[in-house]
């Protein structure tokens, strides 16, 4: 039988768990590393929701993107999310900048939905860069970047001129503004940037996309949910049809 221990070795062997970054926590973050699950849910976060979606599922584990548990806990109480996941016997396994720097990661899964070609290194958290099949403008890039994040809105700037080479970042990879400009890059797209990284972009004519975190690296869940299901057909892996950010837009 395969052991949650076997699902972590897999995803160590394309996303290396020692090569995230200081700040991170990443592996088996809850749970037996020997118990044998027989049901799992991937998201891209563990919630309420997801636990829920999860008991209902009779899953006994729980692969996320980002970890369960990010900062050191002070204390356990009932209604947290590690405690609710103890008691219901569900593990977790988080990948979550490893899986970021890793070429089968979350970058990779923005370029190829970006439809992409001549793929470069950024140099940064995992970040690429490369070149539209067909020149866009902004507008008509904020487009199709909605359409294929499946965005229901987001944040963008215009260059002035037709986009081509494009670089990005996933999650929040704001400084990646500055590596983008010494590769050339028109567009910038990632999932948070700060105000002074809109300046600088603004300044040097470089379009950006910001379309929420959630909404980038969402790109990988289906992504990880069918590696796993190829490499462990005895096991149900299915992808969080619960998970939700919770983020809504008016305009």
């Amino acid at each position: 039988m395969t052991k949650i221990v076997d699902i972590y070795n897999y995803i160590d062997s394309f996303a290396p768990f020692d090569i995230a970054m200081d700040f991170d926590n990443v592996g088996i973050l809850v749970g037996d590393k020997n118990a044998e699950p027989t049901r799992a849910i991937v998201t891209l976060d563990v919630t309420d929701e997801v636990i829920d979606e999860a008991k209902e599922k009779s899953a006994q584990l729980i692969v996320s993107h980002h970890p369960v548990i990010f900062n050191p806990l002070k204390r356990l109480s009932a209604d947290s999310v590690v405690y609710k996941l103890a008691q219901s016997g569900i593990s977790v396994i988080s990948a979550h900048t490893n899986l970021d720097l890793s070429s089968d990661g979350t970058n990779t899964a923005m370029f190829n939905a970006l439809e992409l070609q001549d793929m470069e290194q950024l140099e940064i958290d995992g970040g690429l860069i490369g070149s539209l099949k067909i020149p866009m403008s902004a507008n008509e890039f904020a487009n199709f970047i909605k359409v294929k994040f499946n965005c229901d809105g987001l944040r963008f700037s215009d260059c002035g001129e037709k986009i081509c080479r494009v670089a990005l970042v996933a999650g929040a990879g704001g400084e990646g503004i500055f590596l983008a400009k010494a590769k050339n890059a028109q567009a910038f797209v990632t999932g948070e940037i700060k105000h002074h990284e809109v300046l600088f972009a603004r300044q040097n004519n470089i379009a950006i996309f910001d379309v929420g975190h959630s909404k980038c690296e969402e790109l990988i869940v289906p992504v990880l949910c069918e590696k796993l299901s190829k490499k462990f057909p005895e096991i149900e892996f299915y992808q969080s049809e619960k998970y939700t950010d919770g983020i809504k837009y008016i305009i």
